[in-house]
This record gives C-alpha cells, structure tokens and sequence, in this order.
C-alpha cells in the first residue's frame, strides 16, 4: 500500500471538494421505536422521529454540537456557504444513509458528494463488523465510542442539563473519532474516482425513491404465500401425519417426528452448536438437504414442511417490507443497496428487502415462482418503463479473457454461441438452442442437450466437480425424470466436466497458476508475483497496479492482496498456508478454483461499476442494479431509443480491458421481471 497518498489527495482525484464535513444527527430512540426493529425509512418518517442533537466537525478545527433548536440555524447557514444541496463540500459520516434520509426528508438537502465510513471501511474487510465502536478499535482512534444506551428513552426536554451535556460530549466524541477514521480509511481507496463516485451512486438511488410498489399486487401474493407454506402439512395428513405448523417449526417436536419414520440404524442429523451438538435443521444445514433427498418418503415429507414453514414467513416478511417501506414515500420506494456489500467489492442486499436476490436461475433446484413474483410488486409510475438490460455472459467471458483461453474468446467475439460448440462436442452431433417452430419432441431434446452446454460453460469455470454437477441436475425437477429413467447418468456428468476441462484447458490451467501465486506471496511475504497469460503484453509493476488484463499478488500486514486489472484489489485477512499446504484467510479456506472465482466476480463488478458511472454521465435515471443487469427508468415515448444506449455504453471496453469482448441485451418492461 503507498502510505504517502493523502486523504486531500484522494478526493481531488475523485473531483470531490477538498472542505470536509463529519456530520452525525442524533435522534430519540427506545426499546421499541429503534432501528434495531425498523427499517431507516421508517425510522425517520415515524411520528416520534425527533432530533436530540447535532455533532460536526471541520478536519481542520474541533468538534461542535448542536442542541435541537440549534439545528436548523446551522443547516441554514451550512447552506447559505456551501450550496442548495452542500456541493461546495464532501459530507463525510458513518452510516450517511441515515443522516443523509434525515437531510433529505427532513430538511430538502441531498448533498452531492458523499462519503460513507461504512463504505471505506468494507473495501478493507467486507465481512468484517463496521459499527463506530468496532471500527474505533480496530484502527486505533483516539478515543473509544461511548455507551448510547444512556440516552435511551429519553427525548430532549427531558434529559437533565447534565445530561444534555453528557449527550453534546458522547456526540462530539463520535464525530471526532470519525475524522480520525476518515483520515485513516480515505488513502486506501483504490481507484478514487472510480469508487467514491460509486458509493455516493448507491447511496443516492436510495435517497430518491422512484420505484413504484403496487400493494394490490403485494397483498394477493401474500395470501398465496401463506396457502403455499400450509401445502406441506396437507400432504403430511395424506399419508398419515396429523402435524399441526408448531409441531414442524418446533425443535423437539419435529426431532421426535423424525425418529419415529427414521431407519433403526440413522439417527437425525447433527451440528455443532455453542453448549453441544444441535440438530442439523436450518435452511442452508447439510443435515436438511439430506433429510429433503432421503429414500423414504415420508422423511422427505417432513423436511418439507420444516423448510415450508420456516421459509414462507421470510418472503411474507419481504413482501410487507416492501409495501411498509413504500407507504413513507407515497407508494414509491427507493433502492436500498448496500455498497462494497460482499469480499469482492459487489454490492448486496439491504433494509430487509434484498433487491439482490429476486429469483435465480440454474440447472439446480429452481426458485419457486411465487418468491420471483415478488419482483412485479416494483412498476414504473405512469408514463415511463423500466430499462432493463444485462450483461451477457460476462464471467464466462472475463474468465476466459484471464486464462488466455483464445478460442473461446473468440466465439464470444464473433458472436457464436459457446453453449452449443461445447453441447456439439459432447454429444457428437449438432447442437443448437431450440426455436418455437421446431417440433415439440426436438424442441425438448434440444433445449435439454443446448442446456447442458450453457450449464458447463457458466458453471464449470471454478472447478464445479461431477458430483455437484449430478446433485444440481436431479434437483431440477426438468431434469430429474432424464436421470431417473437412466437416459442420463453420473457418468454421463462426468464425462461433460472432462470435456470442458480438456476443451478449454487454459482455465484449469489458471485455477492452478492463481493458487500458487496466492500460495508463494503468502509463504514469502516478502515477494509479488504476477498472473499474466502468454499473448498479452507483460510490463513491470508500478504504483500497485497490475498489467491490463494481469495478476498482481503480493502480501502486506498478514494480508494477501490480488491486485486486478483495473488497479482495485481483493484483500485476504490473516491469511496463511499451513503446514499441509491449505490456504487460509480469516474467512475461510480457498483454493484455485474459488479464488479464480473471487477473481471473475470482481473484474465482472469492475465492468458493471464503469458502466454504471458511464450510464449516470450520459443522463440515466438509474433506478437500481443487480449482478449483472441495470435497471433504468425511462420514458415511454423515447425508451427503445434510450435501451438502446444503455446495451451500447455496457458493451463498451474499459480502458483497462483491452480484448475482453463484453455484449449486453435488454428488454423494456412495466412491471421488473427476469
């Protein structure tokens, strides 16, 4: 890391105001109106919203606080010098979308440059906690955060003057250690211009609500929801199990429902819990899967249920979510992303909604329709559609760019399809994906062998094995037939995932050649190396960047860091190779193929950053983003036009990306649909 960049120095890369503001609104809370329990945008739309207090500093003067009948004086006067909407200044906080909503509802101000220390904070450890005590400690502030519980329950007028007092000096200590941190966290942004653009993007399509969010839609879907999660237990009583919902959602109730159809010689699935051994009953448990595939039906039956019932409350909860939150903007909502949300700078899900995660796609077990209905709660107002374009088989094609794997990148250059080449070779006879005139018996065989080809192409460039690749295909239910029936075997996996290896080896070859580079940096901290693939240009490192279209590894402080093409990094806390060789860091173990993958997923989230300030620049209302599509919000009347433009700017090369040949596509809809 080049300790001699300042923080003055990265915002006027970034063309960011170099007068800084730490603000931190501080509000009456108590046991039940908290955020803690509430969504931000309720929080500071409640009737019982009230300001208790004002801490601001100057990077260059002391703290200062301001007592609730001083605030609105001071945003006044902050205005007056500093712009309608602070543009003369880079507001700086912790946890800016809630000071920033609280600026927006409540004083009409959406300050233009912004910077998060949240959002600071995850580029250095995503997973990592990011509250102002943690964060305090973790980099060595000057001061630790005080206790606010103190200050619970109590409005303004109630506190004591001694308390009043106490709260002026809790606050200034906070916005105190935030200069700190802002000072400390701001030189160790990557790419400046890039990413600090980026954050205060997220932050923005937050504070604007635009999404409309149609509750007729929302409160029909609940109600299927609710009869869906209760199916289960109907088909329990059909083969002889009376169980009521508690008795599927309860532990010791369903454990002894368990041992009474469980085999004499199995017993229930166990983990490891914080006092001893637990049942293996949660969603995501290995202990649940296997109950759910089990021989005997009634077994099966029974993990069901347990899965209906504790699943189906969480998609109701969402919907509400939804439609609660769109009741403080007058039936609209915004998009509440979470920036630099996962280890390899992607965003995530926030506020209990998850925009992120609306229904997926896969030769696995496929989303139930009723949780993808949940994207047609969000419409575009009146007049105007939503823009919805994506990428198209953007890691597919970065992973291929990395690994130098030639032809492949030029199948997708020329626009050929991957998927049949690959599904060709496999089944020694043309391939091609199925037309809607085609007879219906070919249509299927068609789609199920074209199928194949896109499932290896897409999944199969991180080291997915045969047997994940049979598990996922038996338990798509369009599937499941083919293989029970014998048609289609492990046999048949196998050979599938031996033909994209040797087809495409270059890409086994670069799981390999990152996980000794990661290894080697890791051993010998002292030492870098590169991953740049044999026809592309190799210069020396300089400033902390790799080559375009290269690798760098080197190790700094216990932390291993890939730098990308793009000059951003990934960092691996704590990380190690112990003796047998395993690669570890202070979130798990990795080897070629999931760092390969870290790796894609990165550069593919590089891409859709550059776009999306390319798409902002060229005058698009961004609503929101997921994975690898945009979503925009357009007018009725020019719309294919301006699609069109979108899948122009997302098919552009950044700068960095010479070679990579990136293509989108696009729809225009009403309602956000996949």
């Amino acid at each position: 890391m080049n300790e001699d960049i300042t923080w003055k120095q990265q915002l006027k890369q970034a063309g960011y105001p170099t007068t800084v503001l730490i603000l931190d609104f501080e509000t009456y809370w108590d046991k039940d109106y908290t955020l803690s329990k509430m969504s931000t945008i309720e929080y500071v739309c409640d009737p019982r919203f009230e300001l208790t207090g004002l801490g601001t500093q100057r990077i260059d003067s002391g703290s200062d606080f301001c007592a609730p009948d001083e605030i609105h004086p001071f945003i006044k006067r902050l205005v007056a010098k500093f712009g309608a909407n602070l543009e003369s200044l880079t507001l700086v906080g912790q946890n800016l979308k809630f000071d920033c909503l609280i600026l927006a509802r409540h004083f009409g101000i959406f300050p233009r440059y912004t910077v998060d220390l949240i959002d600071l904070d995850r580029i250095w450890d995503a997973r990592s906690q990011h509250n102002l005590a943690h964060m305090a400690k973790k980099w060595s502030a000057p001061k630790s955060k005080g206790d606010t519980n103190r200050f619970k329950s109590y409005h303004w007028a109630d506190m004591s003057a001694n308390m009043q007092e106490e709260l002026a000096e809790y606050t200034k200590t906070d916005v105190e250690i935030e200069a700190d941190l802002f000072q400390k966290l701001l030189p160790l942004v990557p790419n400046p211009e890039i990413e600090l653009p980026l954050a205060t993007q997220t932050l923005n399509m937050y504070l604007h609500p635009q999404i409309e969010i149609d509750a007729e839609v929302g409160t029909d879907l609940k109600a299927r929801m609710q009869l869906e999660m209760l199916k289960p237990l109907e088909t329990l009583r059909e083969v002889g199990l009376d169980c009521s919902h508690e008795d599927i959602s309860g532990n010791k109730k369903f454990v002894e429902l368990l041992n009474q159809e469980l085999p004499v010689n199995e017993q229930v699935p166990m983990k490891a819990g914080k006092n001893g051994m637990i049942p293996a009953l949660a969603r995501e448990d290995e202990g649940l899967y296997y109950l759910l595939h089990h021989k005997r039906k009634k077994i099966r039956l029974l993990a069901e249920a347990r899965l209906a019932v504790k699943s189906w409350p969480l998609h109701i909860k969402r919907v509400d979510n939804l439609m609660n939150q769109a009741t403080c903007s007058g039936g609209k909502i915004g998009a509440p992303l979470k920036y630099y949300g996962g280890h390899t700078g992607r965003w995530s899900g926030a506020e209990a909604v998850n925009l992120q995660n609306l229904g997926g796609r896969g030769r696995g077990k496929s989303t139930h329709p009723l949780i993808s209905e949940i994207r047609h709660l969000l419409k575009a107002p009146d007049g105007f559609v939503f823009g919805v374009p994506d990428f198209s088989q953007i890691e597919a094609r970065i992973l291929a760019w990395l690994a130098g794997q030639q032809d492949l990148i030029q199948i997708f250059a020329d626009g050929d399809s991957p998927y049949t080449d690959l599904a060709t070779e496999v089944f020694q006879e043309p391939v091609r994906k199925p037309k809607d005139s085609d007879p219906e018996e070919l249509r299927k065989d068609l789609a199920v062998k074209y199928g194949f080809g896109k499932d290896a192409i897409l999944g199969c460039g991180y080291g997915m094995g045969a047997d994940k690749f049979y598990a996922r295909c038996r338990e798509n239910e369009n599937l499941r037939s083919l293989f029970d029936s014998g048609k289609y075997d492990w046999n048949f996996v196998d050979k599938l995932i031996k033909t994209y290896r040797q087809k495409y080896a270059k890409i086994p070859a670069f799981w390999r050649r990152v996980e000794k580079a990661w290894k080697f940096v890791t051993k010998y901290p002292k030492e870098c190396c590169f991953v740049v693939y044999e026809n592309r240009t190799h210069n020396k490192y300089n400033s902390g960047l790799s080559d375009k279209g290269g690798l760098h590894f080197c190790h700094d402080n216990g932390a291993t860091f890939i730098y990308l093409p793009s000059g951003r990094f990934i960092r691996y806390p704590h990380a190690s190779v112990n003796k047998r060789g395993d690669l570890l860091y202070r979130w798990g173990s990795l080897w070629g193929g999931s760092i390969t993958e870290n790796v894609v997923q990165a550069v593919a989230r590089d891409v859709m950053g550059e776009a999306l300030l390319r798409l902002e620049g060229a005058g698009y209302n961004l609503l929101f983003h997921s994975h690898d599509e945009i979503i925009a919000l357009l007018h009725e009347q020019t719309a294919e036009l301006w699609l069109q433009g979108m899948i122009s700017v997302m098919s552009m090369q950044p700068s960095w990306a010479e070679g990579l040949p990136l293509a989108a596509e696009g729809k225009l809809v009403k309602r956000y649909e996949k």
